[in-house]
C-alpha cells in the first residue's frame, strides 16, 4: 500500500508540477482568446445585421414619399 501511495505521489507530481503548470494555463489562456475572438466575431455580425434592418424601414419609408 505505501509503494501505491508513493508511485501516485511521484506520477502527481511529475505530472502536474514539472512544469509549474505553465501548460495548463497556456492552454486555458488560448481557449479563453479564441472563445473571446468567437464571441466578437458572433457580436460584429449581429450589429451588423440589426444595422441593415434598422436601414430597411428608412429606406422604404423614403422611396414610398420621394
Amino acid at each position: 500500500m505505501e509503494q501505491t501511495v508513493l508511485g501516485i505521489t511521484r506520477w502527481v507530481a511529475l505530472t502536474l508540477w514539472r512544469d509549474g503548470g505553465q501548460r495548463g494555463a497556456r492552454r486555458n489562456a488560448w481557449k479563453a482568446m479564441v472563445d473571446d475572438s468567437q464571441r466578437s466575431r458572433e457580436r460584429a455580425e449581429v450589429e451588423a445585421a440589426l444595422r441593415v434592418m434598422a436601414d430597411r424601414p428608412a429606406t422604404a419609408a423614403a422611396a414610398t414619399q420621394g
